[in-house]
Order: structure tokens, then C-alpha cells, then sequence
């Protein structure tokens, strides 16, 4: 696992280039503190931050082929290398390491762009062919692994993290506001967005090709998911082929050479993988859980429970959301402090309350390995979330009188927000408010955080106007979905999901989170097998209806695991990792004197932005209403708080100290929070 970095079409000298690069490098240390590295010829400068995993001693990049004439920097792990291996080496090809990067390398070698094809991992990667004058960038099929770039400076840009392009002086901060709108909307930005106007992303399952000679960039396709049927030997078993899916992209993920672990939530998710990992390791399987102190909130106890059925060596956490200074401590730390530096190392503006605990049990679970398996990914690629339910209920509920269904969501209005997880208000209010609406948008509307109405007043519009210059957020992510309309029911959902919230959520949080630990995280129920398994399988193999246990989601899994795990693991009612963001914001009836963030939401939220009405934020901050009139909702008020913080931070963020100024051939310059084009409070509409 690594950072990589680099400036294709540099201006200047390679020696203002080489100070660049090292500056880049610096900004993402995090990723890769064991060693670094750097190949710069006179077009471009590329280089890495090494998390040595596997082959440490011969696994340094970049790395090249046996003639010098290729070169790569890579991120990630590739985990089919083993059967690529003997099919290079019997197509001619020389090794030098045991590195998955250089089997890349021959790969590319072999079959050109074609090469990310034949690779199951995630990954990124940046391949410079010097014979060509041609850099191939890609991303992984779903996404795992991020890459970003800008086209600056008479070149172009990459990096794993914004804040590593961000180094150069002439990248402009004008925020950009498709994505803005869309973050009010979600809680994150889709790609190829970013926050920032001037830096995009390289879209999962994507390749993207620089020519030095033209400056041409080039971005197409190489994987999207697609409906298919079962083979004849999946149709007879597909229990038994799912579970063999399952325990080979489990076993590929236990190759390390460094210590190795499990986050174990209690979950299906998190306890199926602990359970196929049994199988491959001589030891018992390290796992580690973090809890909460608020009352419904922690899951600790169903975590012990499994550890304790599947004899792990178990560890828990708590996250420090309620804990005080002591006088006359220097070392007591608190949630409010801490919160400043995670919402840095997200690098962009991210709501999911769930990022605080993942930064918790990161931090901890890094005590002790240095690679993690997780059981991310199970909701989207198997039909795990409730709006699946919801959305397989909903068609029933439109044959309701209208004014039962009104009535219905008027109880749901008047229903006492709780604050508590899984609560039924919350639940009835968001179902009713999007059931009326066609299915996909239903589905889209189920997580939406700021309505079309809330975002209008927020941003100072009336209601009923729309900005013809900002796209309807749900429109962004329609375009995300080429393949939507060849899906149906349940998997229709699945692949909007795995399209957008795993992109722009899920694996934003897990990638940031533990890499700002120089935590490697995998995630076998990702294996981009099975998630092409599951839009194969008949949609009652996801969803049913059980006699015993009522609506069941993730079925499949469940008939997997049924003589594997307690039937109270898998049959308990989805949890989830979220936070309880009411209490700590003192929203939602909850006791605003206790709550541990109330002051660093107010300050946060007394900073204006430009385009922000600052009546509707100073409601929100003093808990007096939300945009709608109705009390703050307080996924409302944690969206608002994390993308001010990230503001603040993205403001002052002048990057490390490097070795000297940047000559960039047209004077000399070092990189500054102000961007030449416009700073970042610019409006939302300019």
C-alpha cells in the first residue's frame, strides 16, 4: 500500500520539479511512511510513500521494467498475482522481485491498456512508457483506492490525495458548486467532482491516458457492472459458489508479510469474514472493535459474542466523544478536539457520522497490525440496507387512499425526534417523505441529507427556483449509472448504490481513515466476483420474506453462514456504524449542556460562507430550526459543521515545509493556501 504523486508535463527544471515532488510526497506520508521514492526524466516527475506489505526488501518504486524504459508508481495490492506470475513468466517475462507492482509492469508489457483487465485488487496506478511519450493512469473497478488530478501548470497533476496536488502554487481553490450542491445533498461529492473546481478524479473502473507530446487526456471505461445469468453449476449451488467466492477473496487477502488483523463489529458483514479467515491462518484471527458510551449506539457486546464463538484475539475501543480536560492533565483529549484533525485527514468534505468511529478504531487497531480485513462493501454488493425493504415495500404502500398516506406522514412529522439509533421516528419520516416519488428517486431521496426545498433556502433561493448553472444532485448521480435501466427490483438499487454511496461514501471514509494511520484495509465481500455474482442471482436470493425471522436482507449470505455464525448474529436487525451525532450536538431534545461538540459547532458555523443564507445557518448552529421550520435535524447540522471545518482547514493548509521554492520557469513560487484564481470562499455560484 502506498501514496503516489506525480507532475506529468512539468514546466521548468527538474530540479523545481524534484521540489514539488518531494512536497507532494510529504502531503501524503501518512500513506506510506516506510520509504519513498522518485524517477523524473525531462517530461514528467512521478514518485511514492511506500506502506511495505509485501516483499520488503525488494518491493521499492517506482519501479521499471528490465530495459528502463517503463517505469510505475502503484498503490494498492493485486491479489491474482500469484496465478499472473507463471503465465508471465511463461510468455517470456523476467523478475526481479516478488512485487505485485512489477508483475503490473509485464502486464502492461503484454497486453498494453488492456492490463488492468487481468488484475483483482484495488489499486491505482500511474505507468510512464518513455518509448511512447504515454502515462496510463487507472483505478480500480470499484473504487477502493482513490486517484485525483488536475490539469495545471502546463501539465497534469495526480495524486492519492487532493491536499498532495494542492501543493502546486497555481492549482486555483474556486469551490466547485455541482459538487457543493451535491454534498448538501448526500454528504459527499461524486466523482469526477471534487470540492474543488479545479481537481477532479479518476471514476472507478476507469483508465485515463496522458500523450506529452499533445497534452491529450483520455478517459474510458474498462469495467461496469452488467445483469447476467448463473452459470449451471452457480444455479444448481449458489450457496456453495457464493461461499467459495467468498472464502478465495478471503484467502487472497491474508497474504502479508507484516502482522495482519479484523475489524469485528458484531455484524454479519465483519463476522463472515472473521469466520472465513479462520481457515487460512495458523493463529488465531487478531479482531478489534470500537464502542460507544451512549445508550443504543455501541455494539461491543455482539462483537464479544462472535469473538468469542470463533475464539479470535479480541481488543475494544471507545470513542472519547464525552471525555473532559482534567485539570493539570497535558495528555487527556477529547472528541472536540480530535475532530478538526479527522475531518483534515478525510481530505474533502465528508458527512458520514461513521468516519469518527472508523478514525477510533483505526488509530487503535494500527497499535497492533498493520494490515486489516473488513466486511465493508456487504450492504451495497448484497442487498444489506433497509431502503432495499423500503423500496420492495413501497410499490404496496402507493395503493393506500391518499389520505391515509397523508396521514401517515403527518404522524410521522408529529412523531418527537428520539436521537436514538435505529429509531422508529426517523425511520417513518424518511420513509414517508420519499415513498410518493418514482422508484429511483425514492431510493436516491431515502439518504438525502438536504432537500431540494432545504438546499433552496440554505443557499438563499426560493424554494421553487432552481440555479440552471447547478445540476439536480440526483441527476449527477444518474450519470454514474450507465447500465441503471438493464437492472430491475432489488439490483436495480444494488448497482445505484454501488455506483455512488460505495463510491463516494464508503470507501472515502475506509481508504482516509486507516491511511491516516498507515492502516492497509481489505475487503473481500468487494471482491469485484462476487458483486457481479449478486446481480446474477435471482432477487429472492437477496431479499425474502421468512415465516420466523420477517424481511430478511442479504440472504444469500445468511444461507451461507447459517451452521457458521449464532443465529442471533445473523438475524438481529442492521445496526450500522453511524454516530450519535444528536447527543454530541446537542439537537433532537437532547441535553445541549452535555453535548461535547456544541461549542465547536457554534464557533464553526459563526464563520460565514459565501452563499450560505447566514439566517438559516445561525437557526441551525443555536438549534432554533432547520430549513424547513421543523427542529434541526441533526444529520442537517453535522453536514453544515464538517464541511465549515473542512473550510477552516483547507484555508490554512499551506503544505509541509519542503526543500526550497518551486521554479516553475515563470518566477518562484511556494505553495499557498490562497489560489491565484480566486480563494476559496468564492461563491457557490461563480
Amino acid at each position: 500500500m502506498c501514496g503516489i504523486a506525480g507532475w506529468l508535463g512539468f514546466e521548468g527544471s527538474r530540479e523545481g520539479a524534484s521540489v514539488l515532488l518531494e512536497r507532494m510526497k510529504l502531503a501524503i506520508y501518512h500513506r506510506g511512511p516506510d520509504e519513498n521514492g522518485s524517477f523524473i526524466d525531462d517530461r514528467v516527475a512521478i514518485g511514492m510513500q511506500r506502506l511495505a506489505i509485501v516483499d520488503l526488501a525488494g518491493g521499492q518504486q517506482p519501479m521499471a521494467n528490465e530495459d528502463d524504459t517503463i517505469w510505475i508508481v502503484f498503490n494498492g495490492e493485486i491479489y491474482n498475482e500469484p496465478d499472473l506470475r507463471p503465465r508471465l513468466e511463461a510468455a517470456g517475462h523476467r523478475f526481479k522481485t516478488n512485487s505485485d507492482t512489477e508483475c503490473i509492469l509485464h502486464l502492461y508489457e503484454e497486453y498494453g491498456d488492456t492490463c488492468v483487465d487481468h488484475l483483482f485488487g484495488m489499486f491505482t496506478f500511474c505507468i510512464w512508457d518513455t518509448r511512447r511519450g504515454r502515462a496510463l493512469l487507472a483505478r480500480d473497478r470499484v473504487g477502493k483506492k482513490p486517484l485525483f488530478y488536475a490539469e495545471a501548470a502546463g501539465g497534469l497533476l495526480f495524486a492519492s490525495e487532493m491536499k498532495a496536488i494542492l501543493c502546486h502554487p497555481d492549482v486555483p481553490r474556486d469551490l466547485d458548486p455541482v459538487a457543493i450542491e451535491t454534498y448538501l445533498a448526500l454528504g459527499y461529492a461524486l466523482p469526477p467532482r471534487t470540492a474543488f473546481r479545479a481537481i477532479r478524479q479518476v471514476r472507478p473502473g476507469h483508465i485515463m491516458s496522458w500523450d506529452a507530446r499533445s497534452g491529450t487526456l483520455r478517459e474510458s471505461p474498462y469495467w461496469e457492472p452488467r445483469p447476467g445469468t448463473l452459470s449451471d453449476a452457480e444455479a444448481r449451488d449458489p450457496v456453495g459458489a457464493f461461499l467459495g467466492l467468498l472464502e478465495d477473496a478471503t484467502r487472497s487477502r491474508l497474504l502479508s508479510e507484516v502482522p495482519l488483523g479484523a475489524f469485528l463489529s458484531g455484524g454479519i458483514d465483519s463476522s463472515s469474514v472473521v469466520a472465513m479467515m479462520r481457515g487460512g491462518l495458523d493463529r488465531p484471527v487478531r479482531t478489534f472493535c470500537l464502542g460507544f458510551d451512549e445508550p443504543s449506539w455501541g455494539e461491543q457486546g455482539y462483537a464479544r459474542r462472535v469473538a468469542t464463538r470463533l475464539g479470535t484475539d479480541h481488543r475494544e475501543g471507545r470513542v472519547p466523544a464525552l471525555e473532559r480536560h482534567t485539570p493539570g492533565t497535558a495528555d487527556a483529549r477529547t472528541l472536540a478536539d480530535d475532530l478538526p484533525r479527522i475531518i483534515a485527514g478525510l481530505d474533502e468534505p465528508h458527512a458520514d457520522t461513521s468516519a469518527i468511529p472508523v478514525w477510533y478504531l483505526c488509530e487503535m487497531t494500527r497499535r497492533h497490525v498493520t494490515v486489516a480485513l473488513s466486511g465493508d462493501g456487504g450492504d451495497e454488493a448484497l442487498a444489506g440496507y433497509d431502503t432495499y425493504l423500503a423500496s420492495a415495500i413501497r410499490p404496496a404502500y402507493a395503493l393506500l387512499p391518499q389520505p391515509i398516506r397523508t396521514g401517515i406522514t403527518r404522524l410521522a412529522q408529529a412523531l418527537p425526534t428520539s436521537g436514538k439509533k435505529l429509531a422508529l421516528d426517523e425511520l417513518l419520516r424518511r420513509f414517508t417523505a420519499a415513498a410518493d416519488g418514482e422508484g429511483d428517486r425514492a431510493h436516491y431521496a431515502w439518504r438525502t441529507i438536504f432537500g431540494d426545498d432545504a438546499r433552496a433556502r440554505l443557499l438563499g433561493r426560493a424554494p421553487s427556483e432552481r440555479a440552471a448553472a447547478v445540476p439536480d444532485p440526483f441527476a449527477e448521480a444518474l450519470a454514474l449509472c450507465p447500465n441503471l435501466d438493464q437492472f430491475d427490483g432489488v439490483q436495480r438499487h444494488m448497482y445505484f448504490d454501488i455506483r455512488t454511496w460505495l463510491t463516494g461514501d464508503i470507501l472515502v471514509k475506509v481508504d482516509r481513515m486507516s491511511m491516516a494511520h498507515s492502516l492497509e484495509v481489505r475487503s473481500p465481500l468487494l471482491d469485484h466476483r462476487i458483486i457481479e455474482f449478486a446481480l446474477r442471482l435471482p432477487a429472492s436470493r437477496l431479499l425474502r420474506l421468512s415465516p420466523r425471522h420477517g424481511p430478511q436482507t442479504k440472504a444469500i449470505l445468511k444461507d451461507a453462514m447459517d451452521d457458521i455464525l449464532p443465529g442471533g448474529i445473523l438475524h438481529r436487525r442492521k445496526r450500522g456504524f453511524s454516530s450519535p451525532v444528536s447527543s454530541w450536538l446537542g439537537t433532537a431534545g437532547s441535553d445541549a449542556s452535555t453535548a461535547p461538540l456544541r461549542s465547536l459547532m457554534q464557533d464553526a458555523l459563526a464563520r460565514p460562507m459565501d452563499a450560505f443564507d447566514p439566517a438559516v445557518v445561525r437557526a441551525i448552529a443555536a438549534g432554533t430550526s432547520g430549513p424547513d421550520g421543523r427542529p434541526v435535524d441533526p444529520l442537517q447540522a453535522w453536514d453544515l459543521l464538517v464541511l465549515h471545518l473542512w473550510h477552516d482547514w483547507a484555508k490554512s493548509w499551506r503544505g509541509p515545509e519542503g526543500p526550497g521554492p518551486i521554479a516553475l520557469g515563470t518566477g518562484t513560487k511556494s505553495p499557498s493556501p490562497v489560489a491565484t484564481g480566486g480563494g476559496l470562499g468564492r461563491g457557490l455560484s461563480g
